[in-house]
């Protein structure tokens, strides 16, 4: 601009309409049109491509002489790097709104959505329940690129420091997904999560495996479990549940996320679909007595239509939450898991002589013999029938019941 006459902020206020539309030069390529109905705007003049091309700087008053100026600087620089300065306006927009967007919270959010059609229920709600307790809290409203690495440490170090370690662990294999997809999605640039997938400090816990409970314990867990009234601390849905697990040999997962349409109270039979088995197989399992009488008891309080979950959760089309049978187990003095319930079985089916390959149908177990599983097709319905009557009385009779399989 040197050598050329330089408009004040005075002139650009003065300037008046006229007939026809005028130019007021500001030196560089910046004018400031004014209009024949008194409008005012900046415009800059360049060159890029070999072609003149004229963009837009903004309204007058509402963008002043000094504000023109400096938008002008920035645009010849865009022009310098061959890139049009209307282009670059819009990337630059399409960033700031995507910069709004970007916050952890949204994106795990979004993560869930996009992945949920390829999960299991089992690993949906998993990676949802340590999205929510461990990360969440601190993160849901940063920004997915302002989140450094020492500050996700110290918010997994805390829940490790206090025992859970595993769940510390996974909570950061979660963040990690997160970040990388944020990335894939080009509204992150880094993964921290990742970057501490080595961190020392964290770790790997000893594996403790499912605490089974001790047959001398089942009488003592059955009559906490019948009791009724100001006795009774558990809830009806979580007793129930808690029966299923003893009378079925069902996995918590099985049974949490049940539906009424699964249960035929008339035929006794529970169906639970293939995606909800840990096998990948639709299995079939009979119901004792008892657990007919558990189940109908407990219909006119969750039933709404055959869809409906038969131990719902407070929430919204939730079922029940994955630690509430193990904790229920605690409250009531057993300190064990409700997969251990299964060994329970599988020990006392076996001492009361029935045979392993009914035992393992009724817990959906895998053969590893890969000929047997080739040839035994059969489900032993007949024979699991009666078996799992007989563990149902064993139980309820205080492990008393003698005789076993014939």
């Amino acid at each position: 601009m040197a050598g050329e006459k330089l408009l004040t902020e005075l002139q650009c206020k003065a300037a008046k309409p006229k007939e026809k539309m005028y130019y007021l030069n500001d030196g560089g390529g910046l004018r400031l049109r004014v209009m024949p109905d008194g409008k005012r705007n900046w415009l800059y003049r360049f060159r890029l491509d070999k072609k003149e091309q004229t963009n837009s700087l903004g309204v007058y008053p509402t963008v002043s002489l000094q504000e023109a100026r400096a938008k002008l600087s920035q645009a010849k620089h865009h022009v310098k790097a061959g890139v049009k300065p209307s282009l670059a306006a819009r990337i630059e927009k399409a960033n700031k709104i995507i910069q709004t967007q970007a916050t952890f919270g949204l994106i795990a959010s979004e993560w869930l959505v996009h992945n949920k059609v390829n999960w299991s229920d089992h690993h949906y709600e998993r990676n949802e329940g340590l999205l929510r307790r461990y990360l969440l809290p601190d993160l849901e409203h940063l920004p997915i690129d302002s989140i450094p690495e020492h500050y996700l440490v110290s918010i997994l170090r805390e829940f490790y420091d206090s025992g859970v370690k595993e769940s510390a662990r996974r909570a950061r294999a979660v963040a990690a997904q997160i970040f990388s997809y944020a990335k894939a999605t080009h509204r992150g640039t880094k993964n921290p999560a990742r970057d501490m997938s080595d961190n020392p400090y964290f770790k790997k816990p000893p594996v403790n495996h499912f605490k089974a409970l001790p047959k001398s314990d089942i009488a003592a867990l059955m009559a906490e479990l019948n009791k009724k009234g100001v006795d009774q601390i558990l809830d009806v849905k979580t007793i129930c549940a808690l029966k299923m697990a003893i009378y079925t040999g069902l996995r918590d997962n099985s049974i949490r996320g049940a539906r009424w349409g699964e249960i035929n109270l008339k035929q006794e039979i529970w169906t639970v679909p293939s995606e909800r088995m840990k096998s990948g197989r639709l299995h079939i399992v009979p119901l004792p007595k008892q657990g007919v009488l558990a189940l109908t008891e407990l219909k006119p309080l969750t039933y709404r239509d055959d869809d409906s979950f038969i131990f719902p959760s407070l929430g919204k089309n939730r079922y029940m939450a994955e630690n509430t049978l193990r904790l229920a187990l605690h409250r009531l003095g057993f300190k064990v898991t409700v997969h251990g319930m299964r060994s329970l079985i599988t020990d006392v089916l076996h001492e009361n002589g029935y045979v392993s390959e009914v035992i393992e149908r009724q817990l959906d177990h895998a053969d590893t013999n890969q000929v047997r599983k080739a040839y035994l097709r059969s489900d032993f319905m007949d024979q699991r029938i009666l078996m799992m009557q007989w563990f149902a009385d064993w139980c309820d009779s205080g492990a008393t019941v003698k005789g076993g399989a014939k």
